[in-house]
């Protein structure tokens, strides 16, 4: 058996950007971790919220970090695409509307340093320019119109194994049930077979603390979220075109606190629009409470305000259905990401929270691979925002 020099565990979104940047760099890397379940709601193993077909893609927010590592991860999307031929990014825009003053401050803050382009826009403009969308008097928006819109997780996904393959890496389907540290290499079992590595990346997302992997529990939160989506017929979509994705709040109240996204195109061939909430109380993180959730169609309290949310946005549109579905965002003290390296040297951590990661990913898979291979982090990013907070 050869022994490479990287490990990757965890085929989401950030475990496949890192394992691909690895391979660029010349290191051999394989890719461990199972592909998305046939059935959710019979699987009996682990999951990931990348079963989706579009996620919020932007670079304005509030805190200058999130601005810098979307920014960089961004700006990789088209190259990759051109790369593997895959495409997964459509450029329709984003949209922060809101009637409280803080919001939108906080969220054009950072606009001058990362996207000075940023429009602002009236009540009375917004219904100019979002015809399709009804807000209430009060409500302003801020809009970036380039590199923004939403992502398709899977074929993501998709890209960056594809491209990991093209730069000799391997990617394999498996689930990871136990790490061995030997003194010469590591040995990573999974349910199938077995690897041997130098240094291994730990990027098992809400899993983090379960079986076998992990040599140290982590301080992180699982907060679970439900989202609503609504069939659009093919007849109404072309009213729709161009409609951006959108961060909305309305007042302080947390079941105000939305988020947005315009008709895409699903594996069965529907299109629908989605709608969800931004803010949650965390949950057990489990192996039993996790499944549980992942097997459920989301919070049955929150479906009927969601799904009047969206009808109460979108007036003129006639929607064929409604279904809800499951999701969860991993959270940290800190309240941002984990790249770091255990008591043991070879092993490293790579965590993502507060529900940036679709459009952040890539990024924060190059920042690990710059730390891995060299020691150190690309600027601008200092190490102690990354490090490691165990339970």
């Amino acid at each position: 058996m050869s022994i490479v020099d990287f490990i990757v565990i965890g085929r989401g979104l950030i475990g496949s950007a890192a394992a691909r940047h690895l391979a660029i760099q010349g290191t051999s890397v394989t890719l461990i971790g199972p592909s998305e379940p046939a059935n959710l709601k019979t699987h009996t193993g682990v999951f990931s919220s990348h079963y989706d077909s579009a996620r919020i893609v932007r670079i304005l927010d509030t805190l200058t970090h999130n601005c810098q590592i979307s920014k960089a991860a961004i700006e990789r999307f088209k190259p990759l695409e051109t790369e593997t031929g895959i495409s997964f990014f459509q450029e329709v825009g984003y949209l922060a509307a809101s009637n409280t003053n803080n919001f939108l401050e906080d969220m054009s803050a950072q606009a001058d340093s990362y996207y000075p382009e940023v429009g602002s826009f009236s009540f009375e403009q917004l219904s100019e320019r979002f015809p399709y969308f009804q807000f209430p008097k009060g409500v302003r928006g801020i809009f970036q119109a380039k590199n923004a819109g939403w992502l398709d997780p899977r074929k993501n996904i998709a890209a960056q194994n594809k491209a990991l393959e093209n730069h000799g890496g391997t990617v394999v389907n498996d689930t990871v049930i136990a790490i061995e540290k030997g003194k010469q290499y590591i040995t990573i079992k999974t349910e199938k077979s077995s690897f041997k590595c130098k240094k291994c990346i730990l990027s098992t997302g809400a899993f983090a603390n379960i079986g076998n992997t992990i040599p140290r529990p982590i301080d992180y939160g699982v907060v679970p979220h439900t989202a609503v989506l609504g069939e659009i017929s093919k007849e109404q979509l072309p009213s729709l075109v161009g409609m951006p994705t959108m961060s909305y709040r309305l007042g302080d109240e947390p079941n105000k606190f939305l988020y947005f996204l315009p008709p895409v195109e699903y594996p069965n061939g529907k299109h629908y629009v989605k709608i969800g909430h931004a803010l949650g109380d965390e949950m057990a993180k489990d192996k039993q409470s996790l499944q549980d959730w992942f097997h459920s169609n989301g919070d049955k309290g929150k479906i009927p305000w969601l799904t009047e949310a969206l009808k109460e946005l979108l007036p003129s549109i006639t929607f064929n259905k409604f279904h809800s579905v499951p999701c969860v965002t991993t959270t940290s003290p800190s309240g941002g990401n984990y790249i770091d390296q255990f008591k043991d040297e070879r092993l490293y951590a790579l965590f993502a929270g507060g529900g940036y990661c679709a459009k952040s990913a890539d990024e924060l898979g190059y920042i690990a691979t710059e730390f891995a291979l060299n020691g150190g982090f690309p600027a601008p990013y200092n190490r102690a925002d990354f490090k490691l907070i165990y339970q």
